[in-house]
């Protein structure tokens, strides 16, 4: 018979990964749970890039591979993106393949502390909302592939959130047609989550920025608002993404480049708000200082930070490095302004227990209307189309439900360039100790949490050797794998 500590071993062998916290949100703010069930969380701010190497013009079904299958491409880039500082938290990835393996890929971003946001769209024919037309559009087939999507990703616990929509609404035409289609398709998301995911993520809007018409206020109301007041409405955004471009650095300032009206319009918001894209490239290299005087500056009391277009130099040239046809990457003066500004800009700590709980704001057609005449206030949603009930009961048979896998911490094939030409040699990521969970997360038992009086993981994180394991983290391995096993043997008397 097996020893208490060989049992105690073998279930920890089982039970216990490596991996980062799910992020969860209360009120208008995202929040990182403590690795310790004692203290209180910290609002997490984020801060990071878009990625989608290629373009999303160049994915097709058809393809062996996407931005998340790559893992050779996925060791090379987390370095590179580790390397802008440690600040760096998120990327947004706007097309992938929900039949492709992406184990690897989002196993390398976990262990170099990076979340991932994922658009659950493709611009292929069938696979989003046609913006003009999206009752033809709101089908079995697309919400089949949107649910594969999920289940191909639920499973990470760097998986941020998913965008049920990108700039779908973008001028007085769509306005008058979508809104009620796109929290449709939220709606559906998130009964699927409730039926198939074991546990909740984040299911958000990311809008086009645009002022005409009033578009930008009246979308993020119309998206945030609980219809007749439910606090269960599943159909209202987790959060909102604005694509923002009025600040071009070098160019605007905070009175002129419109952050101030900004900053009043989401200033009541009930949920986190935070640049989706931004980075104008009016005048290149862009030097990036919206980054510390603006969205880490005077909007960090209301936006929850943001993500800089794009990592890659694509046909619109927004890129900030090159990647060569061999799969090198050069990186751009755009790369180290970036980092610089990230650098020089102060994220302030917030804790879990600081922030407002959530407020439900009751769905009001007449101050909708009243914010922009073009805009379709219409909240008698269309029913799932046929079929989509049992898929949200029952599940889109996707076999592809990804998983955080082991992986080895090494330099990626394919070789990085400064922007000096120099090599970049030993380009292998770090992995802090406080990107694992290995213990219980949440309120302890009494209700009560305190402040942590270590330095916020947030904006500081020692890193570990691979083979290294702090004694904390040991003993919360251990702690959580007894208590296991305390549960089991419970259970076992509990059946004697």
């Amino acid at each position: 018979m097996l020893g208490y500590k060989s049992l105690l071993s073998v279930l920890c062998s089982l039970s216990v990964t490596s991996a980062m916290i799910p992020i969860e949100i209360i009120g208008n703010r995202f929040i990182k749970p403590a690795v310790d069930a004692r203290d209180a969380g910290e609002v997490f701010f984020v801060t990071g890039v878009d990625y989608q190497p290629g373009g999303s013009s160049g994915y097709q079904d058809s393809n062996p591979t996407d931005v998340l299958s790559d893992a050779e491409a996925c060791y090379r880039d987390a370095y590179v993106l580790q390397n802008l500082g440690s600040k760096v938290n998120v990327i947004r990835v706007y097309t992938v393949n929900p039949e492709l393996n992406h184990d690897e890929c989002m196993s390398i971003f976990n262990s170099a502390g990076i979340y991932v946001m994922i658009d659950v769209n493709s611009p292929l024919s069938g696979e989003s909302l046609d913006r003009y037309n999206p009752s033809q559009s709101y089908t079995y087939s697309y919400m089949e592939r949107v649910f594969k999507m999920v289940d191909a990703f639920k499973n990470y616990p760097n998986l941020l959130g998913f965008f049920s929509g990108n700039e779908v609404i973008n001028d007085a035409k769509s306005a008058g047609v979508d809104p009620k289609y796109l929290r449709a398709v939220q709606r559906d998301i998130k009964q699927y989550i409730e039926n198939n995911a074991n546990r909740t993520i984040p299911v958000g809007y990311s809008a086009a920025d645009v002022l005409e018409d009033g578009l930008r206020e009246v979308t993020l109301e119309y998206m945030l608002c609980s219809i007749d007041g439910d606090e269960d409405d599943l159909s209202k955004s987790d959060f909102f993404g604005i694509n923002s471009y009025e600040w071009c650095s070098g160019v605007s300032d905070w009175a002129s480049s419109g952050y101030g009206e900004l900053n009043k319009t989401i200033s009541n918001s009930t949920i986190p708000v935070f640049f989706s894209e931004y980075g104008c490239i009016t005048k290149t290299p862009r030097t990036f200082d919206e980054v510390s005087e603006g969205v880490y500056g005077g909007l960090v009391n209301t936006l929850s930070g943001g993500l800089i277009y794009e990592y890659s130099t694509e046909a619109n040239d927004y890129g900030l490095v090159e990647i060569a046809s061999n799969g090198s990457v050069t990186i751009k003066k755009d790369y180290d302004n970036l980092k610089s500004q990230l650098e020089n800009s102060t994220i302030p700590t917030i804790y879990s227990d600081e922030v407002s709980k959530a407020r439900i704001v009751t769905c009001d057609k007449a101050y909708l209307k009243s914010l922009s005449s073009v805009f379709d206030v219409d909240f008698d949603l269309p029913d799932a189309p046929d079929g989509v009930e049992d898929m949200i009961l029952y599940g889109a048979n996707n076999s592809n439900v990804g998983k955080i896998v082991d992986i080895d911490i090494r330099a990626s094939n394919y070789t990085i360039f400064d922007t000096d030409g120099t090599e970049i040699t030993s380009a292998v990521i770090s992995v802090a100790s406080t990107n694992t969970i290995n213990s219980q997360t949440g309120t302890s038992a009494s209700g009560s949490v305190h402040h942590p009086s270590t330095t916020s993981s947030a904006s500081s994180a020692s890193s570990v050797s691979p083979t290294s394991s702090s004694s904390r983290g040991q003993g919360n391995r251990n702690a959580q794998c007894a208590g296991l096993l305390s549960g089991l043997t419970v259970a076992l008397l509990a059946l004697l």
